[in-house]
């Protein structure tokens, strides 16, 4: 605990010296032109085909778009396009078990009719450049084209329909209502230029209605009441304005409300808001429309960029997925899903809309797998893990305001839980904070559910917290954040009970193992630990004095976040002693390592929890075959700096998992779930940038396959801007953007004797703080550029250290296999659940040592290490670790 409460005191010293007390950009402020460039690889998924008109072509072959208020499956057919409707508030009720059951329903399928039945020259495709997909073929000698956005800042999806030849478009529009009945009326209606379709879905009394707007140029337009179609005939060109929308809204009632026909009474039918959506766009021409949609979309899309040395290729996106990784255009794939996932959030994620569920912001079932629920146990979170990192921190705006609308009835359960297991601690006029759910949707949280533990309330408030770290936005964490997290530690600090000195979480559950109801999994007690710590930090930040921070302050210490076992793995279970003698060993969960990642309690300040970080990931093993679990370990090996292992899972998941639109192959089937798209893209980030140590430390887990490459614009905490160019795995400029000023703690080899300088290359004054980091006193808006840093071959590490006589605890002797770079050797031990190594032995010569310690017969447990030195006194970074257990 001790080196953590060090990390603590470092940090806020560093927060505080970096003037945040002062006024900060609002973190939902476009960036004002500070932006990375815009990218200039065409990166596209394309096809020589349409997506075949079935649940399974939707799920393999379908274009994927949206803006938030919709989501939109393309299909790209020629006699007749199929344009399927998502709308995330549009959700049937409950009363059903197994994977798939109600909820989340299809919103509309829409289809243009043109009786195209002879076409050539088929192209398709989704430019992740612009956020446009595009149709494009020939048929009787005319050329026919479609471009298709869904703008966020006009709410509606356009879609325009061009011919080569005046005269030649012809089309009939006419949308349908899936899965009448079962609870869902509705009929659809046509009007002059306009068609309306509108229903009720009875079990919340959902009012829903879609309307869509046809403007022909040239031609004729007749419109069918009866059959609720347009029909255009002999036009040079159309455009067809969408618009979708339900009487829900963000509101506490909805989930305090008990009657589920009762929740949106009083909300307003959504026709005036749909009918507004409609005639504002309908004033503005196509190229105004685009121009909107562009400027928001590039805006969030451009900031990143990487490029790994892939060319474009020539073979369509199914071929390249079918190909991969023994394609010759594997790279492009890897570039191509990392962007994939941000456009998926930025589609998906937006302000004043609900957040993206297990599917995103795509279904087309009338019982999605799991009912498209939010699940707080790393689904939800995993939607948001690349939100920071990869530099989109408003598009997390879409889960504060879900959140805002459930967290009262969490407050309810709260009281509850608290009288239910740990009455002495009930605050009978109910401020006992807020508690974490599990399942959730737009309208219901159930109560608790022993599949996981009470940790997810942390989990949640962590997010919160990194909305604050990546911006720096004080009036953020005045006002949305801490409290927030305040509340969540104020629910713990009522929970926990002392056992035997240790404040534990009873009941508790590493989520969804079959051991439940258990006492202090490592899951409750570290994300407790987070939250407590960054409460107490943002606290002071703050200047804040309420009433239950200093037992925050002292139940710290007692919250017993990492217990390390006897195979030197992170314990997930208290009772737990070797790896794997409780639970599946090969669990797709791996939640007993969140210190590590998305956490930041593990990191390189604590390397004896990193090493053991090792211990379990390693025994996990690749078993597991589910896409999320895949993306969520390539996170893991690059915080404990394992590029090439990290590397592998990603190539697992783009191999395994990824369908030819790049959609998430859950499991098999093919079952779309879009957290592993999500996930890959922060995994990506974290091979490329990290800083959960508040040092921003480009290129830390950089694998041999990216042995070239660049990258611009990812986010670390602090709010520095970075992009790297490197060759041969060796950088060879670094750029940061320090977008609020304060302290830049820096961290890359040799980087003390590299060249620093401002962007129009103005000196720069920083302060060593060892070979590889340097800390610089930055100011607001400026860039610094680190260029002529000296190479640093890494130093090989020695292996097979094995403990083989132990004298009676008196003294060990080890040997091991020894590392070619070696001079000599030095010998670290960790006691017990020691964070990190205190250095026992140096400048050891040969590959055995003898052992000996003062306190060796009284200590039961340790880790011991063995690092190589070269002759130039640079360590290895990694090193052989065994395990002391007193006989």
């Amino acid at each position: 605990m001790l080196i953590r409460n060090v990390v603590t005191a470092g940090l806020l010293s560093a927060l505080l010296a970096g003037g945040l007390l002062g006024s900060q950009a609002s973190a939902v402020e476009s960036n004002s032109g500070l932006t990375a460039e815009s990218p200039i690889k065409t990166l596209r998924l394309w096809y020589d085909e349409p997506a075949p008109d079935s649940d399974l072509g939707w799920a393999n072959s379908s274009i994927p778009m949206g803006n938030g208020y919709m989501g939109i499956n393309v299909f790209g057919g020629t006699a007749t396009e199929r344009i399927q409707i998502t709308e995330n508030s549009l959700y049937d009720g409950p009363g059903e078990r197994g994977m798939k059951r109600k909820g989340l329903n299809n919103f509309a399928e829409v289809y243009i009719d043109f009786d195209h039945n002879n076409s050539s020259d088929y192209t398709r495709e989704l430019n992740l450049n612009d956020g446009v997909s595009r149709v494009k073929y020939e048929q009787d000698s005319v050329t026919y084209s479609r471009k298709y956005f869904t703008s966020y800042p006009d709410k509606v999806m356009v879609i325009r329909l061009d011919a080569s030849k005046d005269g030649a478009l012809s089309f009939t529009l006419r949308p349908t209502i899936p899965y009448l009945g079962e609870g869902k009326t509705g009929k659809v209606m046509a009007k002059g230029d306009t068609i309306t379709l509108s229903g009720v879905l009875a079990y919340y009394n959902i009012q829903f209605e879609g309307q869509f707007k046809v403007i022909p140029v040239g031609g004729t337009m007749t419109a069918s009441d009866q059959e609720g179609t347009v029909t255009v005939s002999d036009a040079n060109s159309a455009m067809i304005l969408i618009g979708v929308g339900t009487n829900y809204q963000f509101d506490p009632k909805v989930f305090l409300t008990p009657e589920p026909d009762a929740k949106l009474d009083g909300f307003p039918h959504p026709h005036a808001k749909v009918t507004g959506y409609l005639a504002e766009a309908a004033t503005k021409s196509y190229e105004e429309l685009l121009a909107n949609h562009l400027s928001d979309y590039k805006t969030l899309l451009d900031r990143v960029s990487i490029d790994l040395g892939a060319t474009v290729p020539t073979i369509t996106t199914d071929e390249l997925v079918d190909a991969y990784p023994d394609g010759d255009s594997s790279r492009y794939l890897e570039e191509l899903a990392f962007q994939f996932g941000r456009y998926l959030l930025i589609c998906s994620s937006r302000a004043g809309t609900l957040p993206p569920n297990l599917q995103g912001i795509w279904n087309v079932y009338a019982r999605p797998p799991w009912a498209s629920q939010y699940l707080h146990d790393t689904n939800v979170q995993m939607a948001y893990a690349p939100v920071f990192s990869a530099n989109l921190p408003e598009l997390f705006e879409s889960y504060v305001g879900l959140f805002e609308a459930f967290e009262p009835r969490q407050r309810l359960y709260a009281t509850q839980y608290i009288k239910q297991y740990n009455p002495s601690q009930l605050d009978p006029g109910g401020d006992n904070g807020w508690s974490g759910p599990f399942w959730a949707s737009p309208y219901n949280v159930p109560g608790r559910s022993p599949i996981a533990g009470f940790g997810t309330g942390c989990w949640i408030a962590q997010m919160f917290w990194d909305y604050y770290d990546f911006t720096r936005d004080e009036s953020l964490l005045a006002d949305t954040v801490y409290p927030v997290m305040y509340e969540q530690a104020n629910f713990v600090s009522r929970f926990v009970k002392d056992v035997d000195g240790v404040l534990l979480a009873d009941p508790s559950s590493s989520p969804e193992q079959k051991k439940r109801d258990t006492v202090g999994t490592t899951f409750d007690q570290q994300m407790f630990y987070e939250n407590h710590h960054n409460t107490l930090v943002a606290a002071k930040i703050l200047g804040r004095e309420d009433s239950r921070l200093d037992l925050f302050e002292t139940q710290l210490p007692l919250l017993g976040p990492i217990q390390i076992g006897k195979s030197g793995q992170i314990k997930e279970f208290r009772q737990e002693e070797y790896y794997g003698e409780i639970g599946d060993p090969h669990h797709r969960h791996t939640s007993m390592l969140l210190g590590v990642y998305p956490g930041q309690l593990i990191n390189d300040t604590t390397p004896a929890w990193l090493d053991a970080v090792k211990v379990s990931l390693t025994k996990r093993t690749n078993k597991s075959h589910i896409g999320w679990a895949r993306a969520e370990r390539i996170a893991f090996w690059a915080r404990v700096h394992d590029g090439d292992e990290a590397y592998s899972f990603y190539q697992d998941l783009l191999g395994g998992n990824y369908l030819h639109n790049l959609f998430n192959d859950h499991r098999g089937g093919p079952l779309f779930q879009a957290d592993a798209n999500y996930g890959a893209t922060a995994g990506v980030a974290e091979m490329l940038l990290q800083s959960q140590d508040h040092v921003v430390s480009p290129l830390p887990a950089l694998p041999a396959a990216w042995s070239d490459g660049s990258y611009q614009g990812l986010l670390a905490r602090g709010n520095f801007e970075v992009s790297a160019n490197w060759s041969d795995r060796h950088a060879d400029r670094l750029k940061v953007l320090c977008k609020t000023g304060g302290t830049l703690s820096l961290r890359y080899p040799n980087v003390a004797d590299a060249t620093i300088r401002t962007q129009d290359g103005g000196s720069v004054d920083f302060i060593v703080e060892g070979p590889d980091q340097v800390r610089i006193e930055t100011t607001a808006g400026q860039t610094y550029v680190v260029t002529d840093i000296p190479a640093s071959l890494p130093v090989a590490a020695p292996s097979n250290v094995t403990i083989d006589k132990d004298d009676a605890g008196n003294r060990i002797m080890l040997s091991w296999t020894g590392s070619a770079d070696a001079a000599s050797y030095n010998l670290y031990r960790a006691v017990g659940n020691a964070a990190g190594y205190e250095l026992i032995a140096s400048e050891i010569f040969g590959t055995e040592y003898g052992c000996a310690a003062s306190d060796l017969n009284q200590i039961k447990q340790m880790t011991l290490k063995v690092n190589a030195v070269r002759a130039d006194g640079r360590e290895s970074s990694d090193g052989a670790t065994t395990i002391y257990l007193r006989p």
